[in-house]
């Protein structure tokens, strides 16, 4: 993260996090539905710890559910210093909506999740 996406703390703004969500879930919603997806919605965004300049940012988004049309797409966000090794911090999560669409913007339908692809149950 650069000092051009700070906000007025000091701290990279908000929302050049959540497009770094929304593009890491289209990126996943939309290999799955081996075409174009588009945000219906964003369900739920956490921001868990400041990122500053200079933070390497890397970005996780993995299916929690495909519907018939719609899949659900689980985000998490990890920082580390640049200049130092050391432990990996949460940053942000969220959780986004989208529908596949054809070419004509319509929704179409998506493939079910496979068994290897479900998040694994808390606990298993």
């Amino acid at each position: 993260m650069s000092e051009h996406d700070t906000n007025l703390y000091g701290t990279i703004h908000g929302g050049v996090v959540m497009k770094l969500i929304d593009d890491a879930a289209a990126a996943a919603a939309g290999r799955h539905a081996d075409g174009p997806a588009v945000t219906v919605s964003v369900d739920r965004m956490s921001f868990l710890a400041p990122v500053r300049a200079g933070d390497l940012l890397s970005v996780h988004a993995e299916l929690e559910r495909a519907g018939r049309t719609s899949m659900t797409v689980i985000v998490r966000v990890t920082a580390e210093r640049w200049n130092a090794s050391g432990p990996v911090a949460d940053v942000a999560t969220g959780q986004l909506t989208f529908v596949a669409i054809d070419a004509d913007g319509r929704p179409r339908p998506v493939p079910a999740l496979r068994d290897s692809e479900a998040p694994a149950a808390d606990g298993a």
